[in-house]
């Protein structure tokens, strides 16, 4: 594929994107995604559409069709896709209606486990990191694969608590793909990364929420890629713990400490990194670390090699260092007086 086709498709999925993000407010009412402000853990200000996934949506399944058309087996990429659809439908349903969280990862683990058992040849024999081979089979890494995957995209899901930072976390990974994966793949990582620009932009304002749909499809799409760049050879698997190991390492220290108190790892709180972050420096400036984090692992990793080990062993010395020492948010309990204002959705435009 020529850069010309690429740059047209990428203008295609961002046109596609800025269509649903511009129409935000009607197709959240319709679909029944709005996200309403309360006391604990949902503070902003005013009932916000949950479409940032939707948005996304038409952009990977144009990045689907052009992967098979630059020589991408037509099989794995439907397998893909319709694995991918199956996440969209569990965000859209966890959006609506909070599917318990055991539920959900049982869907997630089936899922992924469809998607490597339908899929051999996206499954090594040999496990890599830092330029260090190790044969383990295909099977034990496929298994591998399906426990990493589900634990990282519950990871990617608990990012999703403050404006801009998974839709930027999903947008790094995309342009590290795009820079060091071979066509087919790259083109659909870039087209991916162009309807996530979009987003983003309207996400920043807190015009548009990622939802669910986003975080669980997109980010299950974005895994996807990754995985077929470690099947190609274009990428090893110790640059995909580098791209992740923020999110996930902040993910295993709150269920830990989630436990350690009592509570379920899967009660949802204001103890994440972002959080943390955001009470030490502001909104902004919080952001910017945490994107900054991810993205000088992302540099990392397209060196690969050693540079992967040593920025794993920064990034989660730093997010550890935040955990420990880093200010907590106070716990609102939520009060009669501030439940969510239901007819706040009717004043909206």
């Amino acid at each position: 594929m020529s850069l010309a086709s690429v740059a047209l498709q990428c203008s295609i999925a961002a046109a596609g994107a800025l269509t649903v993000c511009a129409l935000r407010m009607p197709i959240a009412r319709t679909m029944d995604l709005l996200d309403t402000p309360d006391a604990t853990r949902k503070l902003h200000r005013t009932v916000t559409p949950l479409v940032g996934g939707l948005a996304v949506f038409p952009a990977i399944a144009l990045a689907c069709v052009e992967a098979v058309g630059s020589g991408a087996k037509d099989d794995a990429i439907a397998i893909l896709y319709a694995v991918v659809f199956g996440f969209f439908l569990i965000g859209y349903a966890d959006d609506r209606v909070q599917i318990r969280p055991s539920r959900r990862l049982l869907l997630t683990l089936a899922l992924f486990a469809g998607l490597t058992l339908m899929t051999p040849g996206l499954m090594p024999t040999e496990f890599v990191f830092g330029g260090v081979a190790i044969p383990l089979g295909a099977g034990t890494i496929a298994l591998l694969a399906i426990f990493a995957a589900s634990g990282a995209l519950n990871a990617i899901n608990m990012s999703d608590g403050q404006d801009g930072l998974c839709t930027g976390l999903l947008l790094i990974w995309c342009a590290f793909l795009a820079a060091s994966l071979d066509m087919p793949y790259a083109s659909a990582a870039s087209i991916t990364a162009a309807g996530l620009a979009v987003v983003l932009l309207f996400n920043l304002f807190g015009l548009v929420f990622l939802g669910d749909i986003g975080a669980f499809g997109v980010g299950a799409f974005v895994l996807g890629l990754m995985l077929a760049g470690v099947s190609t050879g274009d990428i090893d698997h110790g640059q995909i713990v580098t791209l992740l190991t923020v999110p996930v390492v902040d993910c295993v220290w709150l269920m830990i400490e989630r436990k350690r108190r009592g509570h379920s790892p899967f009660d949802p709180d204001r103890q994440h990194l972002h959080h943390i972050l955001q009470q030490a420096v502001g909104k902004w400036p919080s952001l910017i670390v945490y994107l900054a984090l991810v993205g000088a692992g992302a540099a990392a990793a397209y060196f690969g090699g050693w540079a992967c080990v040593a920025a794993i062993l920064a990034q989660a010395a730093v997010v550890s260092a935040f955990r420990l020492r880093g200010p907590r948010v106070i716990e609102v309990e939520t009060s009669p007086l501030r439940q969510p204002n239901e007819a706040l959705t009717g004043l909206l435009p």
